[in-house]
This record gives C-alpha cells, sequence and structure tokens, in this order.
C-alpha cells in the first residue's frame, strides 16, 4: 500500500499547474542634472552692490588767532628775537671771532661749555618748565594754538634752532665755495651735504611768513597754527618765576613793550 499511495501522490502534483510569480515593473529614475557653474562676472552682477554713504567734503576753515587773545606787536616780536639769539647764541659770536682772527687764541673750553648749557637751558628747559623761552619773559609774550592752549614744548626748541640750522648751512656754503677741506673721508663729506639742506626749512618758513595772509611760518603750521600773543604779568608767579617776570619790568620800563606799536 504504501507504493501505490506514493505513486498516487506524485501523479497529483504532476497536474498542480505552478502560477509564475506577477512581475513587477522597474522604473528607471532620471539622473540629477548638474547645475551649470556661472561664471565670474555673472556671480559678481548677481551679488548686491554695497552703496557707500556718501561723505560731505570739509569745508577748510581759515586759521586765524583765537578769540580772546591779541597778536603781539612787531617790537614785542623783535624783542623776542633779539634776546633769545643773544642768550641761545651770543655766546659763538666771541668764540668765531678769537679763533678766526687771534693768532694764539685762549683755551676757550669751558666757555664754550657755558655756552652750551644755556642754549639748552632757553631752548629746552625752559619751554618744558614754562612754555616760554627766555625771549618770551622778557617781552611779555608767549605762544597759543587755534584751541588757546599752550603748544608742545618740542616747537619753541624747533624753532630756536632754526638760527643754528642757518649759521651750520652758511658754513657749508662758504667751505663748499672757498674749496676749503674738511678732510676726504665720509663723515666730511656727510656735514657738508647735511649743512647745505639745512637752508632748506629756514627758506621755507620765511617765504611762508611773508606771502601767507595769517602771518603763519613753517614751523607754525606744521604745529596746527601756532601764534605768538601779548601776556600780562602772572600773580601766581613766585621765585626764581618771578625773577623771570621782572625781566619784563625791566624791558617794559626801556620802552620795549609799547602797546601802540601795529602788529603784522
Amino acid at each position: 500500500m504504501g507504493l501505490l499511495e506514493k505513486a498516487e501522490k506524485i501523479q497529483t502534483d504532476e497536474k498542480v499547474i505552478e502560477t509564475p510569480a506577477p512581475v513587477t515593473a522597474s522604473v528607471v529614475e532620471p539622473k540629477p542634472v548638474k547645475a551649470s557653474k556661472k561664471s565670474r562676472r555673472e556671480r559678481k552682477a548677481e551679488k548686491p552692490k554695497k552703496t557707500r554713504p556718501v561723505k560731505e567734503k570739509k569745508i577748510r576753515v581759515a586759521k586765524n588767532i583765537p578769540v580772546g587773545f591779541e597778536a603781539a606787536t612787531n617790537l614785542q616780536k623783535r624783542t623776542r628775537r633779539f634776546v633769545d639769539f643773544t642768550v641761545s647764541y651770543g655766546w659763538a659770536v666771541p668764540v668765531i671771532a678769537a679763533q678766526g682772527y687771534m693768532a694764539d687764541p685762549p683755551d676757550i673750553t669751558y666757555f664754550i661749555i657755558l655756552g652750551l648749557l644755556l642754549t639748552i637751558g632757553n631752548l629746552g628747559v625752559l619751554p618744558a618748565y614754562t612754555n616760554r623761552s627766555m625771549g618770551n619773559w622778557v617781552s611779555r609774550t608767549r605762544y597759543v594754538n587755534v584751541r588757546g592752549d599752550n603748544p608742545t614744548w618740542f616747537f619753541l626748541t624747533i624753532k630756536g634752532l632754526t638760527t643754528s640750522f642757518v649759521i651750520l648751512s652758511v658754513f657749508a656754503i662758504l667751505v663748499t665755495l672757498n674749496g676749503l677741506s674738511l678732510g676726504d673721508s665720509t663723515l666730511g663729506m656727510i656735514f657738508r651735504v647735511i649743512g647745505l639742506l639745512l637752508i632748506i626749512p629756514p627758506l621755507i618758513d620765511y617765504a611762508m611768513y611773508r606771502r601767507r595772509s595769517n602771518g603763519l611760518g613753517l614751523w607754525d603750521t606744521v604745529f596746527g597754527g601756532v601764534w605768538m600773543v601779548k601776556t600780562g604779568k602772572s600773580a601766581e608767579a613766585k621765585g626764581w618765576l618771578k625773577r623771570l617776570e621782572s625781566l619784563g619790568d625791566f624791558a617794559e620800563s626801556r620802552g620795549l613793550l609799547k602797546e601802540n606799536e601795529d602788529t603784522d
């Protein structure tokens, strides 16, 4: 019986028709299209341009002496120049005369040292501590800027050194024109070149002072506008400052500070 059952089972299996599995249609997805690269000009055109704020043109205002100050008189200016030259460079006159005209000049080393100390004191120490030189104290003047304040002490120093620039330049010019020699070394050549160049600032200063309506020279303009104005006696002056004030009294008694003198 077992064999018959197996044979029948085989026959029934052969009659069963296998139904095919359904075929699913595969959908092909399209490939993404790459965006074309834009040129540099197109990218610049797309960027919004930054609008810059329109800058207002600054109107140049003529620099004039600040309100509340009175310009120094011509006589006060001449007195200031004379005193400052005498204190700062007066000692050099006998030194040059002794070296040039005496066959056997004496040793004047200490005299030169004393003169240099006077120059340093008048062009460095006094401006740094009092904002005035000896000439300012005697002529009763001082310097003010556009704000009515004292300029930096270096202004008085560089302004006072203008005389030394002229002296060195004249010496260098005379040496060059007369064919004199300071030695063929590099140091001698450097001295001649520097000496010739030092004449330029004083010439520019003089030309600007004469041609400009506000009377400002080179250094006055470089430091933002500086004027010499009148000043009176200070009640707070004590000690050595009071002695400097007394120099103004002496100049006034000699008629060097006339108030009716016309200003520039």
